[in-house]
C-alpha cells in the first residue's frame, strides 16, 4: 500500500517509501510525509519503491528543492521498482544533490542488503 511506514530490518531503522501507482500529486504527498520523518532523525536509511509511477517534472522539481536541506541526513537511499529511463534520471538527481548514496536495484532484498550493511 502506497505512503511512508518505518520498518526495522536486522536492528536498523528504514525509511520504507511506497510510491507504487501513485499519480504525481500522491507522490508528493507521500514524499512530504517522508521529509517530515527525515527531519527528525539523522543517518537515514531509506527504501524507496516506484513501481508502476511515473517520475513527472512536477514531482522531480519538488524533490530537487525539498532534498537539498535534507541530503546530509540520509545515510543510503535504495530504490526498487524503476524502469530504464527512471534510472537515468535518479543518476541526474545524484549528479545535482551531490551524494553518491543513491542506489536503484532490482530486487528489494538486494536494496535491503545495501541498506543494513
Amino acid at each position: 500500500m502506497p505512503g511512508v511506514e518505518l520498518i526495522q530490518i536486522s536492528g536498523k531503522e528504514i525509511i520504507s517509501i511506497d510510491y507504487t501507482g501513485c499519480k504525481p500529486a500522491q507522490m508528493i504527498t507521500i514524499f512530504n510525509q517522508a521529509k517530515e520523518i527525515v527531519l527528525t532523525k539523522s543517518d537515514c536509511l531509506l527504501l524507496t519503491n516506484f513501481e508502476g509511477s511515473y517520475i513527472t517534472p512536477a514531482f522531480m522539481r519538488h524533490a530537487e528543492r525539498e532534498m537539498l536541506p535534507l541530503r546530509h541526513l540520509i545515510k543510503k537511499n535504495s530504490f526498487i521498482g524503476m524502469t530504464l529511463p527512471q534510472r537515468m534520471i535518479l543518476k541526474g538527481f545524484q549528479l545535482f544533490i551531490g551524494k553518491d548514496v543513491y542506489v536503484a536495484f532490482d530486487k528489494r532484498q538486494e536494496a535491503i542488503d545495501y541498506l543494513v550493511r
